[in-house]
């Protein structure tokens, strides 16, 4: 069965918006033209753990990104195509897509719409978006399209409400892989009592759908998710939350429905305009249907800090538990924790170094660990005004249960790229 989400949803409900925001007084556009070359030595490109292939990849990225900016609108655009040959392994050759689409629009003094969308099409077994960690071992084609509408009204300095909705929806050349579509309509709110004491509350409800050309898909699924947490500010730069969240996920088949209720603690502060520190610290009960219940801890981690005038350190961490239905492994419900530092210095005015490594460990609800590696050192150096050349490695590394899984791959990536900015 094939299910088709329009591909320009988001785009449609953009052009109905922006028609009216055109008149071009107080108004300027910026157009970016840009380019990147790229020649990537990776020694494991399928990520087999018995059997590495490795080869040299070649990518040409051309970009555009075209902005309209006004006193309340601001819309952008922007398009990279990548044209990729591999040297040896050549039936992998491909374009790879990325485009974006972000629109802000002020209604009136308190009301605000905004809406993003990102489009990007790619054959690397290693998706790079935030908080995907599944993997591939083919160089099979996929798709992901992520959006999100939303509408703010501002009732106080720092009370809002907002109404929205979200979307994923992924589609896999593989057609012993998933494809699927989340549904996620959501509301919060956040209301200062007095200056000190605020609550915020927050709903959203998931509608998962999963199909795929050969075999038999993961089930379909509904869920909701609320929360309620209390605010306190210590003044201007210290404030603490207590919260509780309810998440319940009921599945069409035979997959086990479950409610999972958490608890947590968060406190932030800034010390300085150069540091800032943000933990939070939570218990969580997944209370399963027919099986045993999980119970576990959960944290979340971050510290910013600055030092001096050329060098910026992140250091932080998360655990606690985790969902993956809408990705190339399915592995449902499982809990982890990780940590992770990335440390940039600026050498000479156009010369910069970063390095940054990452460490997680994963657990399922049937007893499967996974343990995964990551790192990476470079440079960059801006020279000619508009162009710039980057050096980097990157290391990563999978330690699984199921062998079949295990993966070790090194990269070396050259890259030289132009940009210039035009505004009129």
């Amino acid at each position: 069965m094939t299910k088709r989400l329009p591909g320009f949803v988001f785009l449609v409900i953009f052009l109905a918006l922006v028609v009216n925001t055109l008149s071009f007084a107080q108004s300027h556009f910026d157009f970016t033209p840009s380019i990147a070359v790229s020649e990537t030595y990776d020694d494991n490109i399928y990520l087999d753990p018995d059997h590495e292939t490795s080869d040299y990849i070649t990518t040409v990225t051309p970009r555009i990104s075209l902005a309209l900016v006004k006193q309340y609108t601001r819309v952008e655009l922007a398009y990279a195509p990548s044209f990729v040959w591999y040297q040896d392994e050549d039936d992998n050759n491909t374009t790879r897509h990325t485009a974006t689409l972000t629109f802000g629009q002020q209604l009136g003094s308190h009301l605000r719409f905004d809406l993003t969308d990102t489009f990007y099409r790619s054959e690397e077994p290693i998706e790079e978006t935030e908080g995907i960690v599944g993997v591939r071992h083919t160089r099979r084609s996929y798709k992901r399209n992520s959006g999100e509408a939303s509408l703010s009204y501002q009732f106080g300095p720092d009370n809002h409400f907002s109404l929205g909705y979200r979307q994923s929806y992924l589609e896999n050349d593989d057609p012993d892989v998933d494809d699927g579509r989340e549904q996620s309509p959501f509301a919060d709110v956040i209301f200062w009592i007095n200056e000190a004491n605020g609550i915020e509350l927050g709903y959203e409800y998931t509608k998962a759908d999963f199909w795929r050309e050969r075999g038999e898909a993961g089930d379909d699924y509904t869920g909701n998710s609320a929360s309620i947490t209390y605010l306190h500010r210590f003044g201007p730069h210290i404030t603490i939350s207590l919260g509780y969240t309810y998440t319940d996920r009921d599945f069409d088949g035979d997959t086990e429905d479950y409610k999972i209720h958490e608890g947590n603690f968060g406190y932030e502060q800034s010390f300085s305009p150069n540091l800032s520190l943000s933990l939070g610290i939570g218990y969580f009960v997944q209370d399963n249907d027919v099986s045993d219940n999980e119970k576990g801890y959960s944290y979340d981690l971050s510290v910013t800090r600055r030092i001096g005038e050329y060098t910026s350190m992140v250091v932080g961490g998360a655990g606690g538990w985790n969902e993956a239905y809408l990705e190339a492994e399915r592995r449902g419900f499982s809990k982890y924790w990780s940590g992770n530092a990335r440390i940039e210095r600026q050498i000479l005015e156009p010369l910069s170094l970063y390095f940054g490594g990452s460490y997680r460990k994963d657990k399922d609800d049937t007893g499967r660990t996974w343990r995964t590696t990551r790192g990476n050192v470079g440079l960059r150096y801006s020279f000619l005004r508009w162009f710039s050349a980057g050096l980097e490695y990157a290391y990563a590394k999978r330690d699984d249960d199921v062998n079949a899984d295990d993966y070790t791959n090194n990269r070396v990536m050259f890259t030289v790229s132009a940009s210039k900015l035009i505004r009129w």
